[in-house]
């Protein structure tokens, strides 16, 4: 058998089944996992928005609770008591001297709780207003989170601050406020007021709540409260996730919110909020932009406005690409595994198939040359197979049979045996011919008559059984030079002993076995 041309066939064979195999699971593979990463991609994108929208709510939700909290202080005993003109801060701190100066002079000592004691009736009258009211300003204070309260009268004079500071009274941000406050006719005056945020410190923002202190509709004084963003970012810091970025943007530029963003080992901010979010939010849109639209962000963004009381900002909310798109890359190493394990499948189911179905056929083709060559003797296997393999083997069979019948007839060995005779009168073509003749008369099943005369070796060579010392007693060129024609006159008694007298092949076999011992005779009286 040609091997060269039964590893082609099975590598052809291989190679179709892995194409037309491979194609499809590609394919569904490869619309598996596009049809899932943009799932992936919109569910971190809805995450994101989540995430925005739950700061969005919280950071209203926190300055609407502050105004709910700054108007019920405006409108409760303790902001009227103490702020009413002739019984409160303002009428205590006209008191404290003969002039504005003396009497701010003579507050801060107050303010700042100092040990000196000041002589005077109005000084003593001051103390006990404000041992009356300060530590309920305090108390109020830590419940509401606010960071200071201080109250002004008319003439925008600080009468009373429950953390005195110098920039309290000469902040021109709180000066510009009080005077538009109290510019305004009865009618349009607001209910609160508060002042753009500014920096206050190196990481956080300020701004103060005024609300105007009434008397029978008529403003007696202003109630100042300052609120920082501290206690914003430290509520938004506990339900933000550890690798992402938040900011609050004001029209300049500036984050109100302290700015805690994930750093590098370089201790520099890994994350920014890119311009194109911030300028969308600014013109009131909002969305999520992902790295697909800009190459150089190395992160996902989503971005809103926020409205608090006209005053407009950009809430953007970032997280990294890499921890953002994290299921994204496990879908696509889980399906480049399955990949790589179809591969290795199909390879060795593609290898058992071409074995499995090329190895029948390839022995067949090889029969059927054998066949055509003249080689009759050529077993012939996978009879057994119910499939079309098994009908073609059994075809073969039954043309070898056919042929051997009629080279083997009795006329055409009366011929050749007369031909024989006048030819050659040699041992080995004696043999032969008595083999072939009992391989006839058996069917032509070499390994048959070798096994059940139990006169000749069979070998097992590649699944199949061979019978290569008889073979060569097949042809007279491959008849040994010193011949066991003991064992060829052995296996005609056998097959004489299992056919018929009234056989075709019965008379021809006794001729040879008689050829065979009077050429043997002849020979020994020759020696």
């Amino acid at each position: 058998m040609d091997m060269g041309y039964s590893t082609r066939l099975q590598r052809r064979f291989m190679w179709w089944f892995f194409s037309l195999s491979i194609i499809p699971v590609v394919m569904l593979t490869g619309y598996f996992t596009w049809s899932q990463s943009q799932l992936l991609i919109n569910q971190a994108h809805q995450q994101l928005e989540h995430e925005r929208d739950r700061n969005y709510a919280t950071i209203t939700s926190y300055f609407d609770d502050q105004v709910r909290a700054v108007i019920n202080l405006a409108a409760s005993d303790l902001a009227i008591s103490s702020g009413g003109r002739f019984y409160g801060f303002p009428h205590a701190f006209q008191q404290l001297g003969n002039n504005t100066r003396q009497a701010q002079r003579r507050l801060i000592p107050i303010l700042q709780q100092s040990s000196s004691q000041h002589a005077g009736v109005t000084a003593q009258k001051y103390r006990r207003l404000y041992r009356r009211f300060h530590h309920q300003f305090q108390a109020w204070l830590a419940r509401y989170a606010f960071n200071n309260l201080a109250m002004f009268d008319l003439n925008q004079n600080l009468v009373y601050a429950v953390k005195p500071h110098p920039m309290t009274q000469d902040n021109p941000s709180l000066k510009r406020a009080i005077k538009q406050l109290m510019s305004l006719p009865d009618q349009q005056r607001p209910k609160w007021v508060r002042t753009a945020f500014e920096p206050h410190g190196s990481r956080t923002m300020q701004a103060w709540y005024l609300v105007p202190i009434l008397k029978s509709g008529q403003m007696q004084s202003i109630l100042a409260i300052r609120t920082t963003t501290d206690n914003l970012s430290a509520t938004l810091r506990q339900r933000q996730r550890p690798e992402s970025g938040l900011w609050l943007i004001n029209q300049n530029h500036q984050s109100l919110l302290n700015s805690w963003v994930p750093h590098s080992n370089q201790a520099t901010p890994s994350i920014l909020p890119p311009k194109h979010a911030i300028n969308a939010a600014f013109d009131g849109q909002q969305g999520v932009m992902s790295p697909s639209q800009y190459a150089i962000m190395p992160q996902l963004t989503a971005y809103r406005p926020v409205n608090v009381a006209g005053a407009s900002w950009a809430l953007i909310t970032c997280t990294p690409q890499k921890s953002a798109y994290r299921p994204l890359r496990h879908l696509y190493a889980i399906s480049a595994t399955l990949v790589i394990v179809v591969i290795v499948l199909l390879v060795f189911i593609g290898h058992w198939l071409s074995h499995r179905l090329t190895l029948p056929i390839l022995q067949l083709t090889w029969c059927a040359e054998q066949f055509a060559a003249g080689e009759l003797d050529y077993p012939v296997t996978h009879r057994q197979r119910n499939d079309e393999i098994g009908r073609l083997a059994s075809a073969l069979s039954h043309l070898k049979h056919s042929m051997r019948a009629r080279y083997f007839a009795p006329s055409s060995t009366i011929k050749h045996k007369e031909t024989h005779v006048h030819q050659s009168e040699g041992i080995h073509r004696r043999l032969v011919n008595a083999m072939n003749l009992a391989l006839a008369a058996w069917d032509g099943d070499k390994v048959d008559l070798a096994e059940k005369s139990g006169l000749w070796r069979v070998y097992q060579d590649k699944g199949s059984f061979q019978t290569r010392t008889l073979d060569k007693y097949l042809h007279v060129e491959t008849v040994p030079k010193t011949p066991r024609w003991r064992n060829v006159v052995r296996t005609l008694d056998f097959v004489l002993k299992h056919t018929s007298e009234q056989s075709p092949h019965y008379q021809s076999l006794k001729q040879a076995q008689s050829d065979i011992q009077n050429w043997v005779s002849q020979d020994k009286g020759r020696r």
